[in-house]
């Protein structure tokens, strides 16, 4: 069976990818900052190595022997800019080297964001032809740090898989959306017009790493070390679009109760998100609101198409959103998560 490294594993999406690659049978290691926060993905039959993105040669022990590495790890908010750079970059570089000195280097499929490439104009969903358009520091990171794994694609077989909104069991920051209708019957939408997004389900979207792993097209780079979006980049999405105000519906209706979602002026979101990162350097911790996050909501919309990735390799998410939303609710019912 295949033998992977899975960074990130103790987050959202590579614990799922872990318990997804270890109920197949897989060989599964993970580096991880914390064996205690970690004893879940070992008692499901992984490897546990001790380590961080920073320090290379714990990622080198990792790497050793692997026919795959998911780099899923990175920063998604932080207090400063700087932060999102040096950890999304520097984290990175340091994966890809590490692969590049192995005898024979692992395929290495790195995790990135829609946010990478930016939003989508109105009717027209992003697709890896566009050029790409970050308009939030996360999104420029997470942009620059593809380039970096780019720099070394002559060396290192490399794909990228830009997710839209990713949803489901264990997802910290859906559950606000739940809660939010669950307690106050609300969902705010930014804004007046139409607000389209693209969403993908956790499940869906190991499905898809995976198949990217095993049949996916790779990273080319030119002499400025540009990426070629022609190949080894693929986006991935559920089975719709929808729009924010119809997250909202999805969450009350797997909740079996009625929201109300009223259109919000953007001012009130921008002076939301402005007191939230006041806050959050008064904490000294980043919120899941913040500047950033308001300047992305006030984009026309996040859409993205998945032609690519299901023509290329069979990818076809695995029920309806509703489904998915009923499930994903009941999970946090039986975590204790919601009432």
């Amino acid at each position: 069976m295949p033998r992977i490294l899975i960074t990130g594993a103790t987050g959202f999406v590579g614990s799922n990818l872990t318990a997804h690659l270890c109920q197949q049978g897989w060989e599964v290691r993970c580096l991880v900052r914390d064996l205690s926060r970690a004893a879940k993905l070992e008692r499901l039959g992984a490897e546990l190595v001790l380590g961080s993105l920073g320090d290379k040669e714990s990622i080198g022990a990792a790497t050793a022997g692997v026919d795959t590495v998911f780099h899923v790890a990175g920063r998604i908010r932080a207090l400063r800019e700087k932060q999102l750079f040096e950890d999304n970059i520097r984290g990175t570089r340091n994966v890809v080297e590490a692969c590049a000195e192995q005898t024979t280097p692992p395929v290495v499929v790195m995790v990135s964001s829609i946010a990478a490439g930016g939003p989508s104009k109105p009717g027209s969903p992003r697709s890896e032809s566009d050029r790409d358009r970050p308009i939030s520091a996360y999104g420029r990171s997470k942009l620059e740090a593809e380039r970096t794994a780019a720099s070394l694609a002559s060396e290192v077989p490399i794909s990228v898989i830009r997710p839209p909104i990713i949803f489901g069991p264990a997802d910290p920051a859906s559950l606000a959306i739940f809660r939010g209708v669950q307690q106050l019957r609300l969902h705010p939408s930014p804004g007046w017009k139409a607000f389209p997004v693209s969403l993908v389900y956790v499940t869906d979207m190991c499905d898809a790493m995976v198949r990217v792993a095993q049949q996916g097209a790779r990273l080319t780079s030119s002499s400025n070390g540009s990426t070629d979006q022609a190949s080894g980049i693929y986006y991935v999405a559920a089975e719709r679009t929808v729009n924010y105000r119809e997250l909202g519906k999805l969450a009350a209706n797997a909740l079996g109760c009625r929201v109300l979602a009223p259109r919000v002026p953007m001012a009130l979101f921008w002076l939301l998100g402005g007191a939230a990162e006041v806050m959050g350097q008064i904490r000294r911790r980043p919120g899941v609101l913040n500047i950033d996050k308001i300047r992305e909501a006030a984009a026309p919309g996040w859409e993205c198409s998945d032609k690519k990735i299901r023509q290329e390799l069979g990818y076809q998410p695995g029920e309806s959103l509703e489904q998915q939303f009923a499930e994903t609710a009941a999970w946090y019912r039986e975590q204790g998560w919601l009432k």
